[in-house]
């Protein structure tokens, strides 16, 4: 099925570009595999280079905002005084967009030396702390109450009711946190890049490529590594969440 979808989406693409201005599928194909390893001559960097610097920056970013988000989602769950602090201010700030961010990041890191990889950075990590957030703080705070009673009963530490209970429970919330998260940082820094000069970065690849004369086939090889990478991260993600919890 997967390969029928495939190759649907490329009669498609055909289809579109005998009537508009879209290159052909081989022709972006053979952009890509040049690019991919040979510098394009504009910026001086290979799509590798690119990918590998948009990269960094997400996980960099999503790695302080997943180190965060975990344990203060479970603890803000089995806080009420907590919760009823953090949870206000995660709905407030939640539904504002990680690119509305970009002006407000560039005036408050303007005084550091890295002031655009800085924001950027702050910017993915906005758009991965939050979902991640509310999805371990549901699955935490959905922890069966007559678990906790039949451990506390049984006069189980906290630590092994936090451990063996609650952590197992919120563990399918933590996987799903993790995936949405990286997701909506992955998207956050391509737009952040078209927007800033970063000097590197995929979003900063196809910017380049439409103000230096709409070099449309460069700029749908960028597109496609984006795809690639992030399908990548995905399927990754899915085999870890199989041997994480195996009996899903």
């Amino acid at each position: 099925m997967r390969l029928k979808g495939a190759i649907l989406l490329i009669l498609l693409w055909y289809l579109v570009s005998a009537f508009t201005e879209l290159p052909h599928p081989h022709e972006v194909a053979e952009t890509f595999f040049i690019l991919l390893f040979n510098s394009e001559p504009v910026l001086g960097k290979t799509l590798v280079q690119h990918a590998a610097a948009s990269l960094l920056r997400v996980l960099t970013a999503s790695l302080l905002a997943f180190s965060i988000a975990i344990p203060l989602g479970i603890v803000s769950a089995l806080n009420r005084t907590l919760a009823e602090i953090v949870t206000p201010m995660v709905e407030a700030l939640r539904p504002i967009p990680p690119l509305a961010w970009i002006p407000l990041a560039y005036v408050i890191f303007a005084p550091l030396p890295n002031t655009v990889q800085v924001s950027q950075i702050f910017i993915v990590f906005v758009g991965a702390f939050f979902p991640c957030f509310v999805s371990v703080f549901d699955y935490s705070r959905n922890v069966p109450e007559e678990l906790l009673e039949m451990a506390r009963v049984f006069k189980a530490p906290e630590r092994l009711i936090l451990r063996d209970i609650v952590l197992l429970h919120s563990l399918q919330g933590v996987v799903s946190g993790v995936r949405i998260g990286l997701g909506v940082g992955w998207m956050s820094i391509i737009a952040a890049e078209m927007i800033a000069t970063s000097g590197e970065g995929l979003g900063y690849f196809i910017m380049v490529m439409y103000e230096v004369g709409g070099r449309t086939a460069e700029i749908v090889a960028g597109m496609a590594m984006i795809g690639v990478i992030g399908y990548l991260m995905n399927t990754l993600l899915l085999k870890a969440e199989k041997l994480v919890m195996p009996w899903r």
